[in-house]
């Protein structure tokens, strides 16, 4: 008996050197638990890219506030090489500066994965099919200020926020701001350096997977972050890939022992470890949203201690029980669908959208035509859709669990029938291209109207509704389904512009719109192929072609062409509620037909396109005094200016209620007004 314990003992003695052994062997970077400070990282990724120069590559997306860089390391076999078939994957941590275990947890990873690469088969699985990028600190000048033993945040936000008092994680243009444009000056304008330089390196490299590494709390929190309620928490604030996230944030949680009890830092619970954002807590600004809003990018937060910074002794644990997690975390980027867009020739084609049926949210191709769309399994129909080309039918694919399926797409150029049962073929006609962006004179309307028609006679049909006092078409192009009669439950709407014939912007508009629903309809776009289906779109280019032939270009303030051609203004002459004017006692041809178009067919809803200002307008126009600045509203108010503010609010620039140039006094708060005010 004592013999069997003696052996069992030493036997049990030389297992536990041999795994500690292993374990020095695989992990050398535990001897002395410290964190590395900003000077010591630059070391150390210097000597990484030295010792692992087809592993490992270095670089900085830009500085901090105080000049530190913002330094990534690159992991991938052949590094220096383009792989267009691997998905980007990145773990940016310390965003908030005294949340430092993330930002150690990094280092250590980068270590781990180029000491084991070519001895451990997972990681050289990970290395050999995965474009690995790892951002130990965005806030490196927080850190600099932060403590190490603290566990909540010093007074201020120092360490927490940047060096300029910032919070990061508010910083980032947000989907439910009412002020969002996709422009350079909303984007980048007054974001603080280190935002700004997340968000070019979010738009420029189509990452497909990311985990955003906190601390202060043991959870893996998921999209959205923020709710267009505006609610402080408590309410679940739902993405289109909810389910997604869900999984992604448990493959993290379920393999880390203390965030799936979901009690780690009492009080607060979570069921399995996880969190919706916007539930727990909203984040206005957030970066794991802006990722998934404006980019490939699916990001999931994770929380990884109690203590925002704990002593560095812990870091060893800190590893062991965030090792597989992180790992596992970064397989989940090969995932659901991969593949290819191609036209016929078999060139790529970059900036293609992935459109999945029935999820509501695409991703787009790299240059190189590559796409990485995350799926859970199950069956899918998938399309590709390109300016320029038509789509390809949607084709079934059966995700399943593992490794990507693989999904070639090709785009074509060639003309297909838009209905089957008519066997009309459409020539193709290019997207929205430069020839397009130019003034179109009534020669030139008539002939892009009639191309349009002739090339989508299935979704358009082109009228006239009268003629001009000089002869010319007052042209009408109709776009839905089933053009050319009123269909109960399907409402009528129209856009008229050019009615003062100076005015131009509205008329090429109306032009641009009607190829962009053309075009979209045809290629799959499931927003434009509702919206045809479920509506009757009429646009009138042009009002008053006669006064556009007089207007001359680059003319900014004079009023040759604003009226038709006998010199009337058409915008004062229709019929008024108030009364006969000298300017409506006749009607003119022009206002004639829009009057008989008008109450020939049963519109629902109209919108006026004109210039000289930039603003929406909503009725009354006049009042009974028939005098200027007297706010008159009509019973549905509330409706109008929630029309305007719809309008406005989606345009870059309108809503700023700015004014024009050249017009310094008129100003108009959220870019809306009524008209008899005005």
């Amino acid at each position: 008996m004592t013999r069997l314990v003696y052996t069992f003992f030493l036997l049990f003695t030389v297992f536990i050197k041999d795994t500690l052994l292993r374990s020095i062997d695989e992990e050398p970077f535990l001897k002395t638990p410290q964190y590395t400070n900003y000077d010591d990282l630059v070391k150390l990724f210097d000597e990484l890219e030295t010792n692992y120069p087809e592993l490992a590559k270095v670089y900085s997306i830009g500085k901090s506030v105080e000049g530190r860089r913002l330094l990534v390391i690159q992991i991938s076999e052949g590094v220096k090489s383009t792989h267009p078939e691997r998905p980007s994957f990145k773990y940016v941590a310390n965003m908030h500066g005294d949340e430092s275990v993330g930002r150690q947890l990094m280092v250590y990873l980068a270590q781990y994965l180029l000491v084991n690469y070519g001895k451990d088969d997972r990681v050289t699985k990970l290395v050999n099919t995965t474009d690995i990028h790892l951002m130990p600190s965005l806030n490196p000048d927080g850190f600099e200020q932060s403590k190490e033993g603290e566990c909540e945040s010093l007074q201020e936000g120092d360490g927490r926020n940047n060096a300029k008092g910032v919070d990061l994680n508010r910083d980032f243009p947000d989907q439910f701001d009412r002020n969002r444009s996709n422009d350079d000056a909303y984007l980048f304008g007054g974001r603080q350096p280190e935002t700004a330089a997340v968000i070019r390196w979010v738009l420029n490299k189509q990452f497909v997977l990311s985990g955003n590494l906190h601390g202060g709390a043991v959870v893996a929190s998921y999209p959205y972050d923020d709710s267009s309620t505006g609610k402080e928490c408590c309410e679940e604030s739902q993405s289109p890939d909810d389910a997604l996230f869900k999984h992604l944030a448990s493959v993290y949680a379920s393999r880390h022992p203390d965030m799936k009890k979901g009690n780690a830092c009492k009080p607060e619970t979570f069921k399995d470890g996880i969190t919706n954002g916007a539930f727990w807590y909203s984040v206005p600004g957030g970066m794991q949203d802006f990722n998934y809003v404006n980019s490939n990018c699916f990001e999931v937060t994770f929380e990884l201690s109690c203590c925002k910074y704990p002593r560095a002794a812990q870091l060893p644990h800190f590893w062991d029980i965030n090792r597989d997690p992180l790992l596992a975390y970064i397989e989940q980027a090969h995932v659901g669908v991969t593949g290819f867009v191609l036209n016929e020739d078999g060139d790529p084609v970059k900036n293609a959208q992935i459109i999945v049926e029935g999820i509501k949210h695409s991703v787009r191709t790299t240059e190189h035509g590559a796409y990485w769309r995350l799926l859970l399994p199950g069956d899918y129909n998938i399309t590709a859709v390109a300016s320029g080309y038509v789509s390809p039918s949607p084709v079934t694919v059966s995700v399943s669990e593992g490794a990507a399926a693989t999904v070639n797409l090709t785009v074509s150029r060639r003309a297909r029938a838009l209905s089957v049962a008519r066997n009309r073929h459409l020539r193709h006609i290019d997207g929205l291209s430069a020839v397009d962006f130019a003034h179109h004179d009534y020669t030139k309307m008539e002939a892009f109207l009639q191309k349009l028609h002739d090339e989508y006679p299935d979704i358009t049909r082109l009228t006239s509704i009268g003629q001009s006092v000089e002869g010319r078409e007052l042209y009408v192009l109709e776009v839905t389904r089933d053009p050319g009669t009123h269909i109960p439950g399907k409402p009528e709407f129209k856009y008229v512009a050019n009615m003062h014939g100076n005015e131009v912007v509205g008329r090429e508009m109306l032009l641009l719109l009607a190829k962009y629903l053309c075009q979209q309809y045809t290629s799959g776009d499931e927003r434009i192929q509702k919206m045809l289906n479920t509506t009757r779109i009429h646009l009138l280019p042009s009002m008053n072609p006669d006064g556009y032939e007089r207007s001359r270009e680059h003319d900014f303030g004079s009023i040759i062409g604003r009226s038709n051609a006998h010199d009337v203004d058409l915008n004062r002459n229709f019929p008024d509620q108030f009364g006969s004017t000298q300017d409506n006692s006749l009607p003119e041809v022009e206002t004639a037909a829009v009057m008989k178009w008008s109450q020939s067919i049963p519109f629902v809803l109209s919108a006026n396109l004109h210039g000289g200002a930039l603003v929406a307008n909503y009725p009354y126009d006049g009042n009974p005094h028939m005098t200027s600045g007297a706010e008159f509203l009509t019973p549905d108010n509330a409706v109008f200016v929630h029309l305007a503010h719809v309008y406005s609010n989606a345009h870059h620039k309108m809503h700023l209620g700015q004014p024009c140039k050249g017009s310094p006094n008129e100003k108009f708060p959220e870019g809306i007004v009524n008209g008899a005010k005005w």
